[in-house]
């Protein structure tokens, strides 16, 4: 077989050689699988500087930070020069690390870079454990943390500029492990998760998150005694090292326990349905709603929202905007306010969690929500729809329909039921329904979201300027904003400073913007596999400009500039921004000049990476 041959089948570069490049531990570069020397502290900081921000150029003043700590040398452009000479070298391929203006780039193609593998393992695994997939979570999470081999650059000085950036790569790590100790958890695997949460607390006790898996694991082995002891060990080291107590969450999971509470044993899987058989609706009681907790500078939504509950003749009400703004957590609020005033009680269906969310889905939802079985439920729309009319007649029943992605999902349901008053949440304008009242929900002010962010962290932490600057980087979303303050509270001992430095890094921002079940990724994830799911060719230009606009980072564009970046003409590039704009991923800020926020852009550069993994790269592969 001929070299070049052999190489593609290998699927190595097309130059024969085969490069490795490792910051998960001391900096490491492998070519052919040997590792080659990388030269001095200051060098290999280069380095790393470099493969923070692969494919991308760094700067040459930028560069000069990440390896100056202090006052750099008056020669420090000669050094760095001299540096990426010496890397050229080392890597063997010139062409690996090149000039470009104002600064350089090196060049990591897919499968040669250990923070990239990571990332997206650690991504797959969190979306896998979000979906109710555990099996699959586990994979994903062990792969992951599979590729750490020490700290972050280990071996290399932690500069003013470097430090942020590799103390976000130790947090995503240790989020990899909160993830995998949770699925794991869920998988029934308690008695093999102990000793591994043992060690992990150990190297990480001040991970609150940490503990509560491993206080889980121990009660559910039937050593509720551990598991009260090491709520002591947590709340012990917690007072000795920060000075503080225990969060909330952590502090009910003890209580729980302390009351063997039902709720923490293991939920069996629900029994499959049986055969249909046709039967009366009853009147049992609608599943309350769970409370929305406090709001913050949404006052005249919610007024308005109530009043439109309350209006007659009765209307249905849809609260729209983009992901993260709070539309679900407004509505929930209004409609405990106005859940006094029907008797009938308030029914809430989230779209997004129905396998198949379709217009039968719906009232199918709703029908088991009224205590109906799974058999007793008619498998026709008319009949679905008839039947729950018929449960709700004369009953005045408040139905809030959360995540609704188009009008097919509830258009034959709320003609039919004139008994209920429907409050509906969705991404963009549900403009083809008739007799709706439409509210807008738009990001907090830069004030609101201020005084959010510090309700959420505590005012004893308070550093104006850096909550300000937290909360510019969460673009003033509700959601991001939640997830932020969630993270300050339980990680006090960061300071502000520190966690808007590690927002700041652009590469782990949607990372850090991830608590639990709540991630900003995930919410703008609907609306792009919202935009894959459709045909059409409006629908495929809008995918095509979404992916080329985050193969360049940019966040404005108009018709013009959409025409060269698609290479059709403008009627076409107008129809596939008037269709992202629909989708809430760009905005309308002025006529042909449309605008992703700074988390819709991040969101399109990791897609377009992602893609390229495995398009071709030509139009036609993202259409």
């Amino acid at each position: 077989m001929r070299l070049d041959a052999y190489v593609r089948a290998l699927g190595l570069p097309e130059g024969g050689l085969s490069l490795r490049f490792g910051l998960l531990g001391p900096v490491e570069v492998r070519r052919n699988g040997r590792p080659v020397p990388l030269g001095s502290p200051k060098q290999r900081a280069l380095l790393t500087a470099l493969l923070l921000e692969p494919n991308r150029v760094v700067s040459i003043d930028r560069l000069i930070t990440a390896v100056w700590d202090e006052e750099p040398p008056h020669s420090a452009v000669a050094n760095v020069r001299t540096y990426v000479n010496r890397l050229r070298g080392t890597l063997g391929e010139g062409d690996r690390l090149t000039a470009r203006p104002p600064g350089y780039v090196l060049t990591a193609h897919a499968g040669e870079l250990d923070v990239t593998e990571f990332a997206d393992a650690l991504r797959q695994g969190r979306k896998a454990l979000s979906a109710g997939r555990p099996e699959a979570a586990l994979r994903h999470l062990s792969a992951a943390l599979a590729r750490w081999r020490g700290a972050p650059a280990e071996d290399v000085p932690r500069s003013a500029a470097l430090g942020p950036r590799l103390d976000a790569l130790a947090e995503q790590r240790c989020l990899a492990l909160e993830a995998q100790a949770e699925a794991r958890i869920m998988l029934g695997e308690h008695a093999d998760a102990v000793p591994e949460l043992r060690e992990t607390v150990a190297a990480h006790p001040t991970r609150e998150r940490l503990w509560g898996s491993l206080m889980l694991a121990l009660y559910r082995t039937g050593d509720s005694a551990a598991a009260l002891s090491a709520y002591g060990q947590a709340r012990a080291f917690l007072a000795e090292e920060l000075g503080v107590e225990p969060g909330p969450e952590l502090a009910e999971l003890h209580r729980s326990i302390l009351n063997r509470d039902p709720a923490l044993c293991a939920v069996p899987p629900p029994p499959a349905p049986g055969p249909y058989h046709p039967a009366p609706a009853p009147k049992a009681e609608p599943t309350p709603v769970a409370g929305s907790g406090n709001l913050v500078g949404r006052d005249l939504e919610l007024d308005e929202l109530v009043a439109a509950i309350a209006a007659s003749p009765p209307r249905p009400v849809a609260v729209h905007g983009p992901a993260g703004v709070g539309k679900s957590a407004l509505a929930l609020h209004a409609v405990r306010m106005a859940a006094p005033d029907f008797p009938g009680g308030v029914l809430h269906v989230d779209l997004r969690s129905l396998p198949r969310p379709g217009a039968y889905e719906t009232p199918a939802r709703l029908l088991s929500l009224l205590g109906l079985a799974g058999d007793q439920i008619a498998p026709d729309l008319d009949d679905a729809v008839l039947q729950f009319r018929t449960a709700t007649t004369e009953r005045r029943v408040l139905v809030l329909l959360d995540n609704v992605t188009d009008e097919g999902q509830l258009r034959s349901l709320i003609g039919a039921c004139p008994d209920c008053r429907f409050v509906i949440t969705s991404r963009r304008v549900l403009a083809a329904l008739d007799d709706v009242d439409h509210l807008p929900l738009a990001p907090l002010t830069d004030d609101t979201a201020y005084e959010l962010l510090v309700r959420l962290c505590g005012r004893d932490r308070v550093d104006p300027e850096q909550v300000r600057r937290v909360a510019r980087l969460c673009d003033n979303l509700p959601l991001a904003l939640r997830i932020a303050g969630k993270r300050l509270a339980v990680r006090r001992e960061w300071t502000l400073a520190a966690f808007a430095d590690m927002l700041a890094c652009e590469e782990h921002r949607l990372d850090l913007l991830t608590c639990g079940d709540l991630s900003v990724r995930s919410a703008l994830d609907l609306d792009y596999q919202a935009l894959r799911q459709c045909g059409g060719t409006a629908n495929g230009s809008a995918l095509a400009l979404f992916h080329r606009l985050g193969e360049r980072g940019m966040a404005d564009c108009g018709s013009t500039t959409a025409a060269g970046l698609l290479g059709c003409d403008r009627r076409t590039a107008w129809a596939a921004l008037g269709r992202l704009a629909d989708l809430r991923l760009m905005k309308s800020i002025a006529p042909d000049h449309y605008r992703m926020n700074d988390l819709t852009r991040l969101y399109a550069m990791e897609i377009a990476r992602t893609a390229g993994k495995h398009e071709s790269g030509n139009s036609a592969a993202f259409v």
